[in-house]
């Protein structure tokens, strides 16, 4: 079966995504430290589309 699912470590990134109307599969804590979660979208051309935006915006900051 495809994995059709991308695990999202950042917080940021998770905003942005959502911010940019893609809504979140699931959260959960992260297994390694448990300060921080999960964020986990479906996954899609135009969701790598857009974390790849974000890196652009990023890198103009």
């Amino acid at each position: 079966m495809k994995n059709d699912t991308i695990v999202i470590t950042q917080e940021r990134m998770a905003g942005w995504l959502m911010f940019n109307r893609f809504h979140k599969v699931d959260e959960k804590p992260d297994l390694k430290d448990s300060n921080r979660k999960i964020y986990i979208f479906k996954d899609s051309p135009k969701l790598r589309d857009t974390m790849e935006k974000y890196q652009q915006f990023k890198a103009l900051v």
